[in-house]
């Protein structure tokens, strides 16, 4: 609220909607939960939201206006870009010819705010006062009318002689810059062709669009990517876009498929590549295990966890962390998601018969301190790469395992022998990916019991409670008196609740002890009992801090592991 606290509390209690001890209980929990006091008054239905707001616009003079009830034409939203409204917490919401333009916001009282607006909209204005829900509410509107757009658009080119699909292709940019996914898919089916976008893990059909304009939007993408467009070649490239000022990067791939070509568009997140393994979501014990670990002067790092959950991002990460002056380090991908300075890359090329096995071979011979392997697919380059780990080098890379301890059993599949595991495995990372909840409109709960006692037969949660507590993670053994966290739906996320995604994390460290029980070749669940004694995280286990700290929510954390 941008009113004082003690001010909202005098319109409160000036309206009798509240009294002093109500008053004093909210402010005291909104204080222990650094969160707004309006918050918690909506949030234990103590005062509904519009009421709340109708009461401080009176106090203050302002009018208000709900915008949930509200139908904004595009014509209107279009006044003021996404971008700035976002910024501004503003929104026009009516504009007649000869009237001033109606716009909401969150603070009306902010003269800067009002000034700016003023100068972009170059018209007279009526301030209206509107609430946090309202507001997150209407802004959707930015994303639906850019979807209209692009299936106007659609119509108009299926229904036209005309072959220009930059418009469409523009829409789009500005699409994801609301959506933000991670990859756009265009696909044909039997019946027409789709556009598909990746957001926060999930693929979600967007817009359908007839064959010929799929065919003519693929190929403006390749001409723009630098590729050929020849249904009968499959082809790689990259092209950027520019949205809101902002600059946005894509890999390009174009395969052929039986109903047509299959083009995928890869967001390169830049900013990823610079990520910290704290940014990622790691815990600072586990942070400090991998900076010690990572310092031995050989010796094996390996990251699992199904397609999509990070893997790539999380060896980025160890790299940055070794790239240091005096260190060689020589990478083999497929393919190189980012230039690394003073690394080596190198990138797969099956064509040439350049494997991961025979990159390898070759980076071996330029003797470098550090080598990086995309991803260990058979059982040759799992011998090579453990080899090259006993020999002197610190070897990353991914693998295909459910667990950490899993990790294990992955490379023993692989026939990779246990005298070579034990001694050259020093890190196991198995790691998943969950929507992180949205920070601009997360709020909190109070856990119910029925809640937990639900969750225990499956998860022993109670048990992982009491693990966090002794291991100084959780400072209650209250477990009534936790508060889950959720995301109400807003302008930044789309309404979705949910902004970006964080990983959840389980790291087995290879002690002597667990060394002994590999050689000895002990089973998965033995070697995974030793670790949970010795302090190893699951992975529920680090999705509850992360709960428990609002990052995420206990349904996604449930998704994940199940």
């Amino acid at each position: 609220m941008f009113l004082p606290d003690e001010q909202l509390k005098k319109i409160l209690l000036s309206s009798k909607m509240i009294d002093q001890a109500t008053w004093d209980d909210a402010y005291a929990n909104a204080l222990r939960l650094n969160v707004p006091v309006e918050d918690i008054l909506k949030e234990r239905d103590i005062i509904a939201g519009h009421i709340l707001y109708e009461l401080v616009a009176k106090a203050i003079k302002m009018p208000y206006i709900n915008l949930k009830t509200h139908d904004i034409p595009p014509r209107v939203m279009d006044l003021l870009d996404y971008r700035t409204a976002s910024v501004l917490h503003a929104v026009p919401f009516e504009a007649q010819k000869g009237k001033p333009v109606k716009v909401a916001c969150l603070d009306p009282l902010n003269k800067r705010t009002l000034k700016l607006i003023k100068s972009k909209l170059k018209r007279p204005l009526e301030i209206f006062l509107t609430g946090k829900e309202g507001f997150a509410f209407a802004t959707r509107h930015y994303q639906k009318n850019v979807a209209e757009k692009i299936k106007k658009e659609v119509q108009r080119l299926a229904t036209s002689k005309g072959k220009n699909t930059e418009r469409i292709s523009t829409l789009l940019v500005e699409y994801l810059y609301y959506t933000h996914p991670s990859d756009i898919h265009l696909e044909h089916l039997d019946d027409g062709g789709v556009i598909k976008f990746r957001i926060d893990g999930f693929l979600y059909d967007e817009f359908f669009v007839p064959d010929k304009v799929l065919d003519e939007l693929i190929r403006l993408l390749c001409v723009n990517a630098h590729i050929s467009h020849d249904a009968k070649n499959s082809a790689d490239g990259r092209l950027a876009a520019h949205v809101f000022g902002e600059f946005i990067a894509f890999r390009v791939s174009l395969v052929p498929a039986y109903h047509g070509r299959t083009l995928v568009l890869r967001v390169i997140n830049e900013s990823s590549q610079k990520m910290s393994l704290r940014d990622h979501g790691l815990e600072e014990t586990s942070i400090e295990l991998v900076k010690k670990e990572i310092k031995k002067p050989y010796g094996l790092i390996l990251v699992s966890g199904p397609t999509g959950s990070g893997k790539s991002s999380t060896l980025y990460s160890l790299v940055k962390m070794l790239n240091l002056q005096g260190v060689s380090i020589a990478t083999i991908e497929d393919p190189i998601e980012y230039s690394i300075r003073h690394v080596n890359q190198t990138q797969v090329d099956l064509e040439s018969g350049y494997t991961f096995v025979q990159g390898l071979r070759h980076l071996l011979r330029q003797d470098p301190n550090v080598i990086m392997v995309g991803e260990i697919r058979d059982n040759e380059t799992a011998g090579i790469t453990a080899e090259a780990a006993l020999t002197g080098h610190i070897v990353l890379s991914t693998i295909h395992a459910n667990t950490a301890v899993g990790t294990i059993t992955r490379l023993r599949n692989m026939e990779v022998k246990p005298y070579l595991i034990g001694p050259t495995l020093n890190l196991a990372i198995s790691q998943r990916l969950v929507k992180r909840i949205c920070p601009y409109c997360r709020e909190g709960y109070e856990v119910m019991k029925s809640l937990l006692d639900s969750m225990d037969g499956d998860t022993h949660v109670y048990t992982s409670f009491e693990k966090l507590r002794t291991v100084g993670l959780l400072s209650t053994n209250d477990y009534s008196a936790l508060r889950f966290y959720r995301g109400k739906g807003c302008l930044k996320c789309a309404g979705s609740g949910y902004r970006g995604r964080v990983g959840l994390y389980e790291i087995l460290k290879v002690d002597d002890e667990i060394q002994k029980m590999i050689l000895e070749e002990k089973d998965e669940q033995t070697i995974q009992k030793e670790a949970e004694k010795k302090g190893m995280l699951t992975l529920f286990e680090d999705g509850l801090i992360k709960v428990i700290s609002g990052e995420t929510t206990i349904e996604e954390v449930m998704r994940v592991i199940n």
